[in-house]
């Protein structure tokens, strides 16, 4: 079954008692408590539950979560799904399930931000050490940077804010000869685009929030898990007492189903802005892994089925804060905020440079210049465009 079809034809409402017929989306559980018939029926919910990965009573979510679970699991060919209630810990909850005190991780340098903060401000409080390696390192290089308590290598591809490609196959089966785990953000591609465990990695994160919710209206995480980490992950959250609200889940449902007809628009929609882009004077480079000028192609081309509307573009380096500052506030169907993967188009100043520990930015060629991420949403893309041209004129005259 093709993944379309898997996201479209999910699990239906229950029946309604009285009418005797079912809804199309399945319903709301709220609930704190859970009822049984009898002591028997707890033992065998409470054995079910246990199976299924969930608690036996409400901070579990019910069928709802179970559904959303299900369905972002299957189009990545997960042996179970996680639903949490941020990206953000969506990232670090497999990492407080793989490590422990002694352990050492290998963080992507490229890495969205606030796990970054979590890498440096938490993880030191259990105990582990991070290193962070750039995120084009060489097979050798991540050997040199291994020791003997390294137990997690984190990647994430295309890279946030400057869209490294890493060869995730390579890693993943170097991994896999040292005893490491890997951990991967899979948000920029979705499971549409790019199927992480089918390439060797053991978790695939998501900031559900972007794309699988698609309407800038739900905070939300999805993890997808192989067989051998996923109790390691279910048992953290449980521990914790994480839990996604059903509302939220069911919200992450109604987004899955049309996010393989969402996608393929934000994708054409971004490679027309990021060409068109790609021939402005007042830009340097374009930094986007679908485009064949773009160092990452081969790699995108070969193991990606697709992209996503998300790219940065870096201005000449002659341009002043001020300047960028007039045509921020000249564009009119971007709106300027962080996240992305709504039906919207952004466009938002980064600072890669702040951010880097583990590896050089700029990089020589690509410019020197103030970093502009874009995200492509659902418009007409003519129409994005003309409002940048009209934002560069604006931007001219002042």
């Amino acid at each position: 079954m093709k993944d379309e079809t898997k996201l479209v034809h999910g699990h239906r409402g229950p029946k309604m008692e009285r009418l005797d017929v079912r809804t199309v989306n399945p319903s709301i559980q709220r609930g704190s408590t859970y009822l049984y018939d009898s002591i028997d029926h707890l033992r065998e919910a409470k054995a079910k539950a246990v199976d299924l990965g969930i608690a036996s009573y409400g901070i579990g979510g019910g069928d709802i979560t179970l559904h959303f679970q299900d369905a972002f699991c299957a189009i990545e060919n997960g042996f179970r799904g996680v639903a949490v209630n941020s990206g953000l810990l969506a990232c670090t909850l497999p990492l407080m399930a793989l490590l422990q005190h002694g352990d050492h991780l290998l963080m992507v340098d490229s890495v969205y931000g606030p796990v970054r903060t979590f890498c440096d401000g938490y993880l030191p409080r259990m105990g582990v050490s991070v290193t962070y390696y750039d995120p084009l390192a060489t097979l050798d290089e991540l050997d040199a940077l291994t020791t003997d308590t390294t137990r997690v290598v984190y990647l994430e591809t295309p890279g946030s804010l400057t869209f490294e490609m890493q060869d995730i196959p390579a890693i993943a089966a170097w991994a896999q000869d040292r005893g490491i785990r890997t951990i991967i953000d899979n948000t920029w591609a979705t499971g549409l685009y790019f199927k992480p465990l089918d390439h060797g990695i053991d978790i695939s994160t998501h900031a559900a929030t972007k794309y699988m919710c698609g309407h800038s209206d739900v905070i939300s995480g999805a993890i997808v898990c192989n067989k051998e980490t996923a109790l390691a992950v279910e048992a953290t959250r449980d521990q914790l007492g994480l839990a996604m609200p059903p509302d939220e889940a069911y919200l992450g449902l109604r987004g899955l189903r049309t996010m393989a007809v969402r996608l393929p628009v934000h994708w054409q929609n971004g490679l027309k802005l990021a060409s068109y882009l790609a021939g402005r004077e007042e830009v340097s480079n374009v930094l986007h892994p679908a485009m064949e000028q773009d160092p990452g192609y081969a790699i995108w081309s070969r193991d990606f089925t697709g992209a996503s509307g998300l790219f940065s573009v870096v201005m000449r380096s002659d341009l002043s804060w001020e300047q960028l500052n007039v045509f921020l506030g000249a564009l009119k169907l971007y709106g300027l905020g962080y996240s992305w993967g709504g039906f919207e188009s952004l466009c938002v100043l980064q600072s890669p440079k702040t951010v880097r520990t583990g590896s050089q930015w700029p990089r020589p060629g690509i410019g020197a210049g103030y970093v502009l991420r874009f995200h492509a949403g659902l418009e007409d893309a003519d129409d994005l465009i003309d409002d940048v041209e009209q934002a560069f004129t604006a931007m001219k005259k002042a």
